[in-house]
């Protein structure tokens, strides 16, 4: 019996090291904590358990069975952290918040300025919707603020004070399609799709991959920083600065075309010192 006790103890004990391991690694969200702690009558109790019976006749066979439990028990939580189950409270509130008031009639600029990962999409529709993205980070939750006056009129992403244990990786946002946007936009190993928006001239620092649509409408884009740029071939650009782009591209003298026959109707700007890499989508 006491080798089977040891052998199990042995397991738990290597479960336990293996999601250390993976909150360390970014792979599983520190939060899962809290869940054990929501959860104590099967989490904690059973080591209470322990405690009653360390000092009896019975304790090996109790000790044997509480291990096999909980390894149980901590190999659930843990495949339920990896499928977001909604049992668990790190995935069951709702994070996301939306205006979708916002003043058609008027530019909005959005400010964002955070050390985190950003996917940018477009809805059809008025407004903005915002919503983590729930996976293992550094970044806190986000809250928004909007001015009401002045032109463009401004809507700062920011993050509030999150718990260590709860912060993730980073935000989706959407902007609605009908609304003119202004994007002034920092982030790390973000997704920014381009697509159906009204843009005046933006700009995006950082690091990432972006995508350019063919609906974009877009006049001027600066870049600064390490990007991958997938450009629709019905989009007709031209890139200005130190960049590298599909070989069928024309080199002249106003900058890099994609598209020889037509009137580039986007112009990127490549600041000094950036590295981006250009292909056709």
């Amino acid at each position: 019996m006491k080798n089977y006790q040891n052998t199990v103890k042995f397991i738990f004990g290597l479960v336990i090291i293996i999601q250390i391991s993976l909150i360390f690694f970014g792979y599983l969200r520190p939060s899962i904590i809290y869940d054990y702690l929501d959860f104590w009558p099967i989490t904690i109790f059973p080591f209470l358990i322990l405690l009653i019976f360390r000092k009896t006749n019975i304790k090996e066979q109790v000790s044997f069975y509480v291990f096999i439990f909980l390894t149980f028990v901590f190999l659930f939580f843990q495949a339920g952290h990896f499928f977001k189950s909604e049992f668990l409270s790190t995935y069951s509130f709702d994070s996301s918040f939306q205006n979708l008031n916002l003043d058609s009639s008027v530019e909005h600029q959005v400010f964002i300025d955070e050390n985190n990962t950003i996917h940018l999409n477009y809805f059809i529709g008025s407004g903005y919707k915002i919503d983590i993205i729930n996976e293992p980070g550094k970044s806190g939750f986000p809250e928004a603020i909007e001015t009401i006056v002045g032109s463009p009129r401004a809507i700062i992403f920011r993050e509030v004070d999150t718990s260590s244990l709860l912060k993730v990786k980073g935000w989706e946002i959407e902007l609605g399609s009908q609304d003119l946007w202004k994007l002034d936009i920092f982030s790390i190993d973000s997704i920014i799709h381009l697509d159906n928006l009204n843009l005046s001239p933006s700009s995006l620092s950082g690091t990432g991959e972006i995508y350019l649509g063919p609906n974009l409408n877009l006049n001027e884009l600066i870049l600064n920083g390490k990007y991958e740029i997938t450009v629709s071939k019905q989009l007709p650009i031209v890139v200005r600065g130190n960049a590298t782009v599909p070989s069928s591209w024309l080199n002249a003298t106003v900058g890099y075309l994609n598209q020889i026959d037509e009137t580039y109707k986007l112009e990127i700007e490549i600041i000094d010192g950036s590295e981006v890499i250009f292909s056709d989508g």
